[in-house]
């Protein structure tokens, strides 16, 4: 077992910190959360009730992070060659410095934010500077300078003399993570916590962030994880310094095998140990593997599609969280769409080394599990087809991403099967053709049939079964993938159908969650081939004819009792509007002038909704109603000015309106109504229209319906009178 030179004080600090933390959290979890998490505790009360214990596993990270930061150097074996000297040492204090400069701050927040990041600044540039020298032997020259350089532009831009919040700095701490590697002072764990470090930064929330609208939020949950993350950080350069204490040019990094230092050298000599060339792969086969990829890659970009995988699924919906991360899948989506891949099967093939065949395997099958994934999670409208179209592709046109994962799979399979030498070569061959033949030929009692097009349904007439696959081929009502046989519809409607007949409460509410239809809109779907959806849409059908038939009786009673207008004088024409009308906020009465004069331009309608009744202009007047309900008109032509009228009217407004024809019919195109010309026998010119309104009580209510009375006669002015105004 290691012992470490202060291993004790840091497990009893990092035992102290989690319990303290597991004992105030059942006190003051609000407080403690604001603390551990670095997430703002309002938001964390989004989680949920169990919200209160989500900061426990994030002190234990920080707990384990304490002691790994705190326990110090390996006692004995290769730390026994002690302070080492030169860039090294100076590299290991400056490590240190960034640690204390990394944590301190979060013990006592300073009173003055400006010296820890001039100070912070500091002390980056000495690390990056420091291990230019100290990565001498594991990295190029060229390597090495081009570190340096994107390490000062990381400092400079987090000082503000550069792109803000650019991925810069992991340039630089991948090229140090790369040397860290190949050098054995280091250990593997200290550069794979090195590298989840990095990536956690890279996936890191931004001020962006998309939440989520329920309960349990797997995006809060992944900001909370991918931020906790960066303790890390903190690990990572203190365990680089903690291993500085190790020769250089020892502590081979496993039994047998030549150090790593030492292999580099001999690499920049010419010699590759540990390096063992294969022979060459067959041709024919290793063309197939490069090809693979980039057969569904030509088939959606010939359709003008250059992506695999297109919007939505699990993997999509967890990285939003991040801008960064939703770049980088983005990315990686495209990358995939237009064959990239391939260029990784070409290297291995010309490489044919079993560490390139293996790393590049291992990444085809990890980017055919995130397509798969992505794939077999798209949200159930979308789901339809047979075999891999089950998960139809970003357009309609192009290929479903599970063809892209198949793809990807076959050439990883038969990269790993063409390692001569290998005995599960036969073994490998065969599960990949397995493998092509399961995930890109149909089943039986799914081979691919008859497709009605939309053309098909233009031709013919919609009976029965045809009818039901033209609603859906034409009016998309229900969303299945492009080209689904007509076989498959049919099935899946019979189903359906089966499922409504039933109306089991559980096996509907499936439905919904788990194929993304409406039980309620289900009927107008099926109707053509169920005859339960048929009685079922034929009743709501009647029963909706029946309830408006209703309504508008109800609504004519109410005109009907409204009382009648008796003039004081007698109109030239006087129309009392038999049926209720329904305008949609406004009726309006507008006539072409014929010059270049545009009666829009008056600005009408804001004339009219200041004084709230009406307002004309030279061939355009607007009259304000009530779009909730309905209206009961009578309409007056006097030849001369009638006499003012306010007794039973709330609002009563006059304006004047100049008519360039003489057609003087109100009407809304939108409920397409027209009514009897107002103007004296056709007179064109100037006019005066007055507006009565009022609200006719019914059954109790306040506003049963609206009542309007509209008087025109010739006259001049245009000014405004309101003869009586609403109360306020």
């Amino acid at each position: 077992m290691r012992r470490y030179r202060f291993g004790r004080i840091a497990a009893l600090v990092a035992v102290a910190y989690v319990a303290g933390v597991g004992v105030v959290v059942s006190a003051d979890w609000i407080t403690v959360a604001g603390v551990v998490v670095p997430v703002e505790p309002p938001h964390l009360m989004e989680l949920g009730p169990w919200a209160r214990w989500a900061p426990l596993p994030v002190a234990v990270l920080q707990g384990w992070a304490l002691w790994q930061v705190l326990r110090g150097p390996v006692l004995g074996g290769a730390a026994r060659a002690g302070w080492p000297g030169g860039a090294a040492g100076w590299l290991r204090v400056a490590l240190y410095v960034s640690v204390a400069h990394t944590l301190l701050p979060h013990l006592w927040p300073p009173d003055d934010a400006e010296w820890p990041i001039w100070t912070g600044a500091l002390v980056r540039l000495a690390v990056v500077g420091l291990y230019v020298p100290v990565l001498a032997a594991s990295l190029p020259r060229w390597v090495r300078l081009s570190t340096f350089v994107a390490g000062i532009a990381a400092v400079a831009a987090d000082l503000g003399y550069g792109p803000a919040d650019t991925p810069i700095w992991l340039l630089w701490a991948i090229a140090v993570l790369v040397g860290q590697a190949r050098d054995p002072r280091w250990s593997r764990g200290t550069v794979w916590t090195g590298a989840i470090f990095a990536a956690a930064w890279l996936l890191r929330p931004t001020s962006f962030a998309i939440r989520f609208p329920r309960e349990l939020d797997p995006g809060l949950l992944f900001e909370v994880a991918v931020v906790a993350l960066g303790a890390l950080g903190a690990v990572w350069e203190a365990r680089s310094a903690h291993e500085l204490t190790r020769p250089a040019e020892t502590e081979p990094r496993r039994a047998g095998a030549p150090p790593r230092m030492a292999e580099a050298r001999s690499r920049s000599a010419g010699a590759r140990p540990g390096a063992v060339r294969r022979p060459s792969f067959p041709l024919p086969l290793a063309m197939v593997a490069v090809a693979l990829p980039l057969i569904p890659a030509a088939v959606n970009l010939a359709h003008g599609v250059p992506r695999a995988i297109g919007p939505g699924g699990a993997v999509a919906d967890l990285l939003r969280i991040s801008d960064r991360a939703s770049l980088a899948w983005y990315a990686l989506d495209l990358l995939l769409g237009v064959g990239a891949p391939a260029l990784l099967v070409l290297a291995a093939v010309a490489w044919h080394t079993r560490a390139a065949v293996r790393a590049t395997a291992s990444t085809l099958l990890g980017c055919a599990a995130l397509v798969a994934v992505s794939a077999l999670t798209l949200p159930p409208a979308r789901l339809g087809g047979t075999g891999p179209d089950l998960a139809p592709g970003p357009d309609p046109a192009a290929l479903p991403p599970l063809w892209h994962a198949a793809a990807l799979t076959a050439a990883a399979l038969l990269l790993l099967a063409l390692q001569s030498g290998s005995p599960r070569r036969h073994t490998l061959l065969a599960a990949t053709a397995a493998a092509l033949a399961l995930c890109f030929l149909p089943a039986a009692d799914l081979a691919p049939g008859k497709v009605t097009t939309a053309e098909d349904c233009a031709r013919a007439p919609r009976t029965s079964e045809r009818a039901y696959l033209c609603a859906i081929r034409v009016n998309a009502t229900l969303h299945v993938a492009a080209g689904t046989p007509d076989h498959v519809l049919l099935a899946r409607g019979r189903r359906l159908c089966a499922v409504h007949t039933r109306q089991d409460p559980a096996e509907l509410a499936r439905l919904r969650f788990e194929e993304g239809v409406d039980p309620e809109g289900l009927p107008w779907v099926i109707d053509d081939i169920c005859p339960s959806a048929h009685a079922a849409v034929v009743a709501a059908e009647t029963a909706e004819e029946v309830e408006y038939e209703q309504s508008q009786a109800e609504e004519q009673r109410k005109c009907d009792a409204a009382p009648r207008h008796r003039p004081l004088i007698t109109p030239a024409k006087a129309v009392r509007v038999k049926e209720p009308q329904w305008p949609d906020g406004s009726l309006s009465l507008f006539e072409a002038v014929g010059d270049s004069f545009d009666p829009l331009s008056q600005g009408v309608f804001s004339k009219a909704l200041a004084n709230g009744l009406v307002a004309g202009g030279r061939g355009h007047l607007v009259i304000l109603t009530h779009s909730d309900a309905h209206a009961c008109v009578t309409l007056e032509t006097y030849a001369r000015r009638p006499p003012v009228e306010t007794g039973s009217w709330e609002h009563v407004v006059e304006v004047g309106y100049d008519s360039p024809t003489g057609d003087l019919r109100l009407r809304d195109d939108l409920s397409g109504i027209v009514l009897p010309d107002l103007s004296l026998r056709g007179r064109p010119g100037h006019y005066r229209v007055r507006v009565h309104f009022a609200w006719l009580p019914w059954n109790g209510g306040r506003y049963g319906t609206q009542r309007l009375l509209v008087m025109a006669y010739p006259g001049d002015g245009d000014d405004v009178r309101t003869y009586r105004a609403p109360a306020p």
